[in-house]
Formats: structure tokens, sequence, C-alpha cells
């Protein structure tokens, strides 16, 4: 072998080679050459597909992150073990305003936050993550005295849910932070959305059961604090009903919220602090406010959380359903005598102020620069059995605060002439409350040019059944068809049609309108041009899941509502706002329920759209109960 590094010399004469030997190297020249090209391509191919790789990196990235947590979130549903301990928690609380942050459950992001598409496979995390990442918030409330929990702490973790909207639901933990000790749920779970609030249990909820695999869940623990006043009185015997409450995500609103100024004192010491929702400049909600609470009064409860309170007149019975329960905070009927002597004890009158499809508050407090303006005069006194309170009206109803009211058709008889002051009897009456505050009353006679309209119900059992169905709009109907009587009870069938047993005709479906309860804007929208709002429609409402005779119905309803102004602003409320704004029970359960509620305005400028982060989805599987409705304007 020439050694490469030696000095130049003379060739030297090379011996010959066998004829035998030189095939062979010509066959090893010729498997090195092609080894060669082979090997050159090879590292193209791999070059490039690293490139590629680098290029998309982000992309798979993503999709390993969500894949990863598919695969922890399945491995995780194991079952959920249930104990009963019956023991009632004495807690050492921490003052709301001091709780610290607790350290998020990372397998209850998982297995809370991951969603997954059946039919088209597509999943995503369906909580609302903060600027930083976080997709729930948690607080140490206090720790456990005693017990089979001695020193365990007590930890609220609140997890936004995104729909059309934001649904706040809070979890409760005890947490043995000296120990490997899984942590154990408490049989307490609260939703806050729109301006509706829930308390129930677990067990109540079999979507969470399913997704909670692995947990335990003590179902018979309890916490005495948890349990809400829902009467209150203050030192000079005005009375406060409970209206709900409101959710907690940051410890600085409970220290904002204690410093209220404007408080009364309770009877057993304690104090109620008037609720001033806190706006920036622009007039827009901070950061955990909200609208619903405006001319309430609040309490904080000991998990930081903000509970609402209505002053009540004395001489005010609120809308109850059937089993006393009160339904509605904005309205009822007032015990009045007039000065003519007649006695006012059965018209219905709203203390809320109405609007969208029921009312934006509970309570309508008028400014005094306002009331002064109208020139009250006492006509007449509320009453209770021993107690008489003055009620006034303007001296003339002829005032431009008051034409809006009077030049309303409504809805039920088209054609129908404006009406005037002199249409009605004592159509508002105005009262100063306990607080120094004037609370208008408005007569349920004048309806207003909003209300909850044509919502119409579909029913697709698997199975013709028999069956009744119950919807229960908070402010009462206008209009129903069939006719609602106790209830509406009819035959339904898979294909949707239903037979009324009352009349035995045949519906495509049950169709209401009304007033609902508390209502607040929809919190996310499109804006649309005018000549697009057909197609958007029906795009819409085609990923939602409605079928195409659901999309036209309602196309035939609403579009030539909007077309009249060049852009419209669209929203939808889901199924939990229709829920608490008009609730809906039927004698045999229905396998998923799915509502919505379009709220539109007309603007004759373009703005920036705020839309959801995803659409809820119809499922269409077993027996399924369809529902679209919107606000009348």
């Amino acid at each position: 072998m020439i050694d490469q590094n030696a000095p130049a010399s003379p060739p030297t004469p090379s011996p010959k080679f066998p004829a035998r030997m030189t095939g062979i190297i010509v066959l090893v020249c010729i498997a090195a050459f092609v080894g060669g090209v082979f090997a050159m391509n090879l590292w193209e191919e791999v070059t490039q597909e690293r490139e590629e790789t680098e290029e998309s990196s982000e992309t798979v990235d993503e999709q390993e992150t969500v894949d990863e947590a598919q695969d922890e979130a399945q491995e995780e549903q194991q079952e959920l073990v249930f104990v009963s301990t019956n023991e009632e928690l004495q807690i050492d609380w921490i003052d709301p305003t001091s709780q610290p942050s607790y350290p998020d459950d990372q397998q209850l992001t998982q297995v809370l936050c991951f969603a997954e598409d059946s039919e088209t496979g597509d999943h995503w995390y369906e909580c609302e993550e903060d600027p930083s990442g976080r997709t729930h918030w948690s607080y140490q409330l206090g720790t456990v005295r005693g017990g089979s929990y001695d020193g365990w702490d007590l930890v609220m973790t609140t997890v936004p849910f995104v729909g059309l909207g934001t649904n706040y639901t809070s979890f409760y933990f005890l947490v043995d932070s000296t120990s490997s000790k899984s942590p154990v749920l408490l049989d307490y779970v609260r939703d806050v959305f729109f301006a509706g609030s829930t308390t129930s249990t677990l067990s109540e909820r079999d979507w969470l059961l399913m997704k909670l695999g692995g947990f335990t869940v003590d179902t018979s623990a309890t916490i005495a604090e948890f349990e809400f006043e829902k009467i209150y009185h203050d030192t000079e015997g005005n009375e406060y009903f409970l209206t709900g409450y409101w959710h907690r995500l940051y410890s600085e609103q409970a220290t904002a919220l204690t410093a209220a100024t404007k408080t009364v004192t309770l009877t057993n010491g304690g104090l109620l602090r008037q609720y001033e929702p806190k706006r920036d400049v622009d007039g827009n909600l901070l950061e955990g406010q909200t609208a619903a609470g405006e001319n309430q009064l609040f309490d904080v409860d000991e998990d930081g959380r903000v509970l609402f309170y209505d002053l009540r007149p004395p001489f005010f019975d609120y809308e109850t359903a059937d089993t006393g329960t009160i339904i509605s905070y904005a309205m009822g009927r007032p015990l009045i005598t007039w000065n003519d002597g007649s006695v006012f004890n059965e018209e219905i009158y709203f203390k809320g102020t109405v609007g969208g499809c029921g009312f934006t508050n509970v309570a309508t407090v008028i400014p005094q620069s306002t009331i002064d303006t109208l020139t009250l005069v006492q006509t007449g006194e509320g009453f209770t059995e021993d107690v008489r309170y003055p009620v006034y009206e303007p001296v003339s109803y002829d005032l431009e605060y008051y034409d809006e009211a009077f030049t309303i058709v409504t809805w039920e008889q088209e054609g129908q002439e404006p009406k005037t002051y002199d249409d009605f009897d004592h159509p508002f009456f105005y009262y100063q409350d306990g607080l120094g505050r004037w609370v208008e009353f408005m007569s349920n006679e004048i309806v207003p040019p909003v209300e909850c309209g044509k919502p119409v119900i579909y029913l697709y059992p698997e199975s013709t059944m028999d069956l009744s169905v119950w919807v229960s709009p908070r402010g009462g109907f206008s209009y129903t068809e069939p006719e609602y009587g106790d209830g509406w009870d009819v035959t339904a069938y898979p294909d949707g049609r239903i037979v009324n047993r009352a009349d035995g005709l045949e519906y495509p479906y049950l169709f209401w309108e009304g007033r609902g309860g508390l209502y607040s804007p929809v919190e996310t929208y499109w804006v649309v041009d005018q000549s697009g709002v057909e197609s958007f429609l029906r795009e819409t409402l085609v990923k939602m899941n409605f079928n195409q005779s659901e999309i036209a119905d309602f196309v035939e309803f609403w579009l030539p509502r909007m077309q009249f102004a060049p852009y419209y602003k669209i929203g939808f409320h889901g199924t939990n706002v229709m829920n608490e704004l008009a609730p809906l029970s039927l004698s045999v359960e229905p396998d998923h329920v799915f509502r919505i509620l379009m709220d539109y305005e007309g603007l004759d400028a373009w703005r920036p759209s705020y839309p959801p982060l995803r659409l809820p989805r119809a499922n269409r599987d077993g027996f399924e109960v369809m529902e679209w409705g919107g606000v009348l304007r």
C-alpha cells in the first residue's frame, strides 16, 4: 500500500493480477459507486425531512401536547371512589382578603378541560386561559380542625368553561399537604353563568362524574358556613332576600368589595354592603364584575364569594311558583289602597328593569335628579297589616320620560294603535324604600318592546311516546302555541312530529313567547354586514348541529327582522342561560337538551367582532330536545 505522506519516487512496475481478481475489483468498485450514490440520496432525504420538521416544529409540538394530554386524561379515567364520613367539618377560616393562592391541580385540569367531539374526533381545551396560561384558580380557604381530616387544607378551585360566554364552576377539595394522600372532593359544586347561579352535588352532575375517575369524593361531609342565609333583617326593620351569588377568582376582588362605603347593619351584628360594579373610563365592566348586581346589596361568604340580596318593599309580594318558591325578584303583586278607595292586590308590576329577554336588574332605582323632573304626588298607600307606606305618581304622564312606554305596539296584536297614558290605571308608581332610594314600578299591562321571541322546542324521542313538557319563563308568557294550560301534554314521534293531546292537532314544535329572568347582554358576538346575515345564520346553525328543517324555521322567522341596518351585531346565549331565563323540564328525561337564544342589534357603523372561542354543538343522539329563540326588539 502506498504511503501518501512519503516523498515522491519513480514508479515501479506492478505485478500482473489474475483475471479473476481483476473482475472482483471491478465489482467492488461498482458496488462502492452504487453505495455512494445511495448514501448521498439518503442523506439528502434525511436533511430535507429534518428541515421540514424544523419548519413545522411549532405545529407538531402543539399537536403532541394535545395528544399527550388526551393520553394522560384517558389513563386517569379510573373508577371514582366514594366515601362517607358524615362529619360536619369545623374550619379555621382565613379571611377572604388574605386567602393565599394554592398550586393548581394538573390532573384536574386534564380531566375537566379536555374535550372531544365524538362525531368529528376534534379535541380541544374548553377552559378559558388567562394571559399567563392558567386554566383554573385555586385558593386555600382555611384548615380543618378535628375529625377525620384534622389539619387538612380546604381549597376552592374555580374553572371557567368557555362556550357562548363563560360558565364558572367551583369545586371544593380537602388536601393533606403533609403527606402524599390523594385530595378528597367535597360533594359541593357551584356554578355561576350569565346572571344566574346554582349549587348542586357531584352526584347530580353525570358529566362531571364521568370525567373525575381516580378522585375520591366524600358524599356526606358538610360545612355549615356554606348554607346561605336566605333572609336578613337590618336594625331599621328592612328585609333582604337572597337572590344569588357571583364567582370569586381574584383575592383582590374580595378586598375591594369589603371596602364598600355604603352599608347597613344587620340584627345579627353583620353588615350588608351596596354593590356598585366597577367600570373603566368607557363604562365597560372590569374583570370579575357583574351588572346583575346593580342596585343590590351583598355579603362576602367565607370562600370570598359574593352573595347578593334584594331589599324587599314591605307591601310587595314577589312572584312565586306553586311551591311557594320565589321565581322572580323583579316582579310581583303590590298591596296598595289608592286615594279613590280602590285596592290593588292582584295586578302584576315590574320592580326590575325590563331588557333583552328578561330583566337587567331586580330593582329600577331612579336618581333624585330624574325624580325632580317628574313632579310626583302621593296617590295611594302600600300596606301591610299595621303599617302604611306612601306611593306616588307624576302629576302628568305627558312627559318625554314616558314617551317610549306609551308608544308600544304589543307583539300579539299587530296593527294596534299606539297607547297613551289614558289607556292605563296607575301605569307607574314610585316608592322611597328603606334605604332612601326611589324605586320605580311599571304595570305589566305596559308591554315593553323586548321579550324572548318565538322560542320553539323540538322533540326527538327514540320511539313514539306520551309526555308532558313544562317551561317557566321567569317573567311569564305572552303567547303559546298550542295553548299551554298547566303544561303541554303531547305525543312525540322520532321524526319530530308532535301531537297535542288537548286538541288532537299536529305541530312541528312547541312555541312560546314571554319574558325571562335576570338578563345580561351576550358576552361574545359577530358583526356582520346586512347582506351576509342570512349566510352567517345558516352556517352558524349548521356548526351548532341544527338540522336543515330547524334552520329553515329559524331563518324564516328572524331574517325579515334583520333588514333595516347596514350591520348587525349577533350573539347567542347557550343552554345554561336559557335554563336560567326559562327553566325547561319534561316528564320523560331526555338524553340531551340543546337550547340557544340569539340576541342581535342593528348598527349604523361597523365595529370589530368578539366571537366565542368555540361554538357548542348538539349531540343529536338518543332522546334529543332542541330549542332556538331570540330577543324581540
